[in-house]
């Protein structure tokens, strides 16, 4: 039987202007889960929920059968490695002491954090930025910063990572790079989920697809289908032809 490792069950959120209702799925362990919509759909609240950057009104959140409300942000960080859409730091860290910031959940205190040469090394190399190591992180391009943050969750070892908007501001060559690897963690047991603009990507990796639009999950299910012309007609209120890939059979979204 296979495992659920997120499990939200009837979460609702609000703020002035914006309301979360009845939000209730589950992900299964070793899965590529995706989560599209137009903007301002509630993906980012979403993911802000499930960290515990902020509290639901109502519901339950459950990672690897934990109750997030009684865990704390340490604890949560042991279990999910997350990276934001927009980082910026007020100093001037290197590119591998970022990284390495990615130990501190899994280290006894926050001075005593163990560096792990051979992961740190990986994780830069996977991004293709191990010449960059020492760096400072505030000259780097945005793509760069962006794979700066992916190294880093990987680095940090957790059975899932979740990402807002996983492959922002990658050039399309990078960001099949670091989606393929991420694919073969998945492989390895290990679940990520992500929010996605690039359709056509998350139909190529993702598992399972959620589709939020004003603030609820209107349907989940795998690639083949969510993705469908109707679909995309209500998301977006375009008209697209949808195609399959002649290969893999993911489908191709032509506007």
């Amino acid at each position: 039987m296979v495992k659920s490792v997120l499990k939200l069950e009837n979460i609702a959120f609000a703020y002035p202007g914006f309301t979360i209702k009845n939000i209730t799925f589950e992900v299964q362990k070793g899965t590529f889960f995706g989560i599209i919509g137009p903007n301002g759909s509630g993906k980012t609240t979403l993911l802000s929920l499930i960290m515990k950057f902020i509290k639901p009104i109502s519901g339950k959140i459950l990672v690897n059968s934990y109750d997030i409300s009684k865990l704390s942000h340490k604890k949560i960080a042991q279990q999910i490695a997350y990276i934001a859409q927009d980082f910026n730091p007020a100093y001037d860290f290197t590119v591998e002491e970022l990284v390495e910031m990615g130990g501190i959940a899994r280290a006894s205190t926050f001075f005593e954090t163990t560096i792990f040469e051979d992961e740190l090394e990986a994780a830069l190399r996977t991004v293709d930025l191990l010449d960059y190591r020492k760096r400072i992180f505030s000259t780097l391009s945005g793509g760069q910063q962006r794979r700066v943050l992916i190294a880093r969750a990987i680095y940090q070892n957790t059975p899932i990572i979740i990402a807002d908007e996983l492959v922002n501001h990658l050039d399309l060559g990078q960001a099949v790079r670091v989606l393929d690897y991420l694919r073969k963690l998945t492989e390895d047991g290990k679940t990520i989920i992500g929010t996605f603009h690039d359709i056509s990507l998350a139909a190529k990796y993702c598992d399972q697809i959620a589709v939020m639009k004003h603030g609820q999950i209107i349907s989940i299910g795998s690639p083949q289908e969510m993705i469908t012309e109707e679909l995309i007609r209500t998301l977006y209120g375009i008209n697209v032809k949808v195609i399959s890939h002649p290969q893999d059979n993911y489908p191709l979204i032509l506007i």
